[in-house]
């Protein structure tokens, strides 16, 4: 994968994780009523059942950081960097638990994941990862 194919996927992981969000909140709001924003972000900060989300926007947040920091430093992201980065989009992209409920519960969601994976068709597949994202202890409980 380029740094220009990982730039192209970006909006498609950002579109991801803002349907992610979208549904697990109105899960959560179906069960609780109605959340203030405010209550909202610190769910996604701070609940263990919303874990699984936090790696799409740690991975956001620095691939942004490590291409501001290219450009200000007037140094382009090697190689490995790039695929490092790629090799952990690519694993946000496999489903653990709760991201295969959502699969199968909300068509916005394969649409957004089908976009995701599209945005990376180009780039190998990877190896098999230890531990992937989402595969945590999320049981769908809120």
């Amino acid at each position: 994968m380029t740094l220009r194919e990982l730039e192209t996927a970006r909006p498609a992981l950002l579109a991801l994780q803002a349907t992610l969000l979208e549904v697990e909140r109105r899960e959560r709001e179906r069960v609780t009523g109605r959340l203030p924003t405010g209550a909202w972000y610190a769910a996604i900060l701070e609940d263990p059942a919303l874990a699984w989300l936090r790696p799409f926007g740690q991975l956001v947040a620095e691939l942004d950081a490590a291409m501001d920091d290219a450009v200000r430093q007037e140094t382009p992201l090697t190689p490995e960097a790039v695929e490092a980065f790629a090799a952990r989009v690519r694993a946000c992209l496999v489903p653990g638990t709760r991201y295969l409920e959502l699969l199968q519960e909300y068509p916005e969601v394969v649409f957004a994941h089908r976009d995701a994976r599209s945005a990376i068709v180009s780039s190998p597949s990877p190896a098999p990862a230890p531990k992937e994202p989402g595969s945590g202890s999320e049981d769908g409980t809120a």
